[in-house]
């Protein structure tokens, strides 16, 4: 197993780079997790795609080192099915490398993030949150009008991830052959954790970069 471990970071010190042309910087892919970051350089920026939606956003994926140079560029694809969104990721050269599918889950409740490899060796798919965090985050929704309004008299006037925040968990597995299935990559608390000898890293670092957008 190959393993790496990354977080994405979007303050605004990970915005200081300059952007590609049409693209405004989105974030920096750094070793380790969310507001703990790894000795070690960056393992890639993110450009945001100007011209792209919010619904169906675009980026490009660079080398942190100087001169910068693309690791892969993900674009939405025409034609996709209703309630779909298809991304196509290249990499550097051009090359098709993968795809990632975002849709609903069977029973439409959960958002539902599926990887391809270009080869259609690979498919894995996840789902955003756990049934354990679902049930946890309905629970205590009655409370939140409460809690918002504690908020505001203790003076913030922001909403607070913990206090608006939707189950983000995410598992994504593959099965090899007739054996167990295999994880490929895992999100949980701000980290994204991934085993490369399963999945193209550049294809991994697309699918966090859409996941987190």
């Amino acid at each position: 197993m190959s393993e790496v471990t990354f977080g994405i970071t979007r303050n605004d010190a990970a915005k200081e780079f300059s952007a590609l042309p049409g693209c405004e910087a989105w974030g920096i892919l750094h070793p380790g997790r969310t507001g703990k970051i790894a000795p070690g350089p960056a393992l890639a920026r993110v450009h945001h795609h100007i011209t792209s939606s919010e619904q169906q956003p675009a980026f490009t994926l660079t080398t942190a080192a100087e001169p910068a140079h693309t690791l892969c560029t993900i674009a939405p694809q025409a034609g996709a099915a209703a309630q779909q969104t298809v991304y196509a990721v290249h990499d550097g050269y051009g090359r098709f490398i993968g795809q990632v599918t975002h849709e609903r889950s069977p029973r439409g409740m959960r958002q539902a993030w599926r990887i391809e490899d270009a080869g259609g060796q690979r498919s894995m798919t996840a789902y955003k949150g756990n049934i354990r965090g679902w049930i946890a985050y309905w629970a205590f929704s009655p409370f939140w009008a409460l809690l918002a309004l504690l908020n505001l008299l203790n003076g913030d006037t922001h909403s607070s991830w913990w206090l608006w925040g939707k189950p983000r968990r995410a598992h994504w597995r593959t099965r090899a052959g007739d054996g167990p299935r295999k994880p490929a990559l895992d999100f949980k608390s701000g980290r994204y954790r991934a085993d490369t000898g399963l999945l193209d890293a550049n294809l991994i670092y697309a699918q966090a970069t859409l996941y987190g957008a």
